[in-house]
């Protein structure tokens, strides 16, 4: 039940200890006109201020902790009293004059959150949750167990003796496949049975990579770009790469998702999934990532030797201070900046020109090093 206006100022002087005659000073009135105010036998008087300097006379005598606790239980609707006077001071006065208290934008936002909470609760019979799918997955942990469950979703394929269509892309450093020479021997095998059995690789490159990085991975992948099987693509937006995803799916069959941050690889979760619905969502979000992408490179084979005699000839014309490189039956040229053409020198011939400029620009920083 609401307070008279008798019983909030009883209620004020009782917290302060404040007597008839301090208050009756305080604001200029006689302690027998405080007094009746007080019993509830007189009202406010018309012609001289009463509550706006009762309201600052109380702020400033609340100044222990029991009177603050006290009175913003009492007169606060967030439950806290305002250490700022004058914030008090004004608090009191509503309260007096029987007044709602204005609330800072925080208590608005409170209320409000308040109120929609109170309101989804009365209509959270409107909406049934389901208990969603259940369906089994495999975990693996960190680099190793990416490794192995790289190795146990390609054995399966290739096991399936059918050709398949696999979508690779993953973002993750390279490391997880180069640090263990074992498995990236296994890899390169599994994945040329994979070819052989009739397969395709639909790949998104990361070209964020440093310089040492894309050498590698173009020597991991070269031997598989010469079967042709390969469609290499790659996001020609710049990314922060803070967040590294990982999707490989092959159609109806399993695939493997996880995703990371950058440098912690290595404590990721990675998850080999085989329900269907899952492996159809991961499709379609690569098919939709895939729209986005561009071509990598320009893959040709070639019939006979003489063939790469041409396009060097050509390429080191465009340029003189082309660079150059081989080593064993890979031979790369560059126009700094420009191009970057790779030489399959031993049947069958391939040919590769790359014309992404960080691709590019990766490729020119490694081959600096080295001369």
């Amino acid at each position: 039940m609401a307070k008279t206006l008798a019983e909030k100022i009883d209620f004020l002087m009782t917290l302060t200890n404040t007597r008839n005659s301090e208050l009756g000073r305080a604001l200029h009135f006689d302690a027998s006109y405080i007094s009746r105010i007080r019993s509830g036998k007189r009202g406010l008087p018309k012609g001289q201020p009463f509550i706006e300097p009762a309201g600052l006379y109380f702020a400033r005598a609340i100044s222990e902790d029991y009177q603050k606790t006290a009175a913003a239980q009492e007169l606060s609707p967030q439950g806290y009293w305002p250490e700022d006077e004058k914030k008090a001071a004004a608090l009191i006065r509503h309260w007096l004059k029987g007044e709602k208290a204005e609330q800072n934008p925080v208590s608005k936002l409170l209320t409000a959150m308040q109120a929609d909470g109170s309101a989804a609760k009365s209509a959270s019979g409107k909406y049934k949750a389901t208990g969603g799918t259940k369906a089994a997955a495999i975990y693996y942990y960190g680099n190793s167990g990416r490794r192995d469950c790289v190795i146990n979703f390609l054995t399966m394929l290739c096991e399936t003796g059918a050709p398949q269509t696999v979508l690779l892309r993953s973002e993750e450093d390279i490391e997880w496949m180069t640090e263990d020479p074992a498995f990236l021997q296994t890899w390169a095998g599994l994945m040329m049975r994979l070819i052989a059995n009739g397969g395709r690789i639909r790949i998104i490159h990361s070209i964020s990579r440093d310089a040492n990085e894309m050498w590698e991975a173009v020597q991991n992948w070269i031997p598989l770009y010469m079967t042709g099987a390969i469609e290499p693509w790659y996001y020609p937006n710049l990314r922060d790469g803070v967040l590294r995803r990982t999707i490989f799916v092959a159609p109806q069959q399993a695939a493997i998702t996880a995703v990371s941050v950058k440098g912690q690889a290595e404590d990721g979760v990675n998850a080999y999934v085989t329900d269907p619905k899952a492996i159809e969502a991961l499709q379609q979000e690569f098919n939709a990532y895939l729209t986005l992408c561009r071509p990598l490179m320009e893959i040709s084979r070639l019939e006979k030797e003489s063939d790469l005699a041409a396009l060097r000839s050509g390429f080191l014309k465009s340029d003189d201070s082309c660079l150059s490189y081989q080593q064993g039956y890979i031979e790369i040229y560059l126009d700094p900046g420009n191009r970057c053409l790779i030489l399959k020198t031993e049947a069958p011939y391939c040919a590769f020109l790359l014309k992404e400029p960080r691709m590019v620009a990766a490729m020119e920083q490694y081959l600096q090093t080295l001369k």
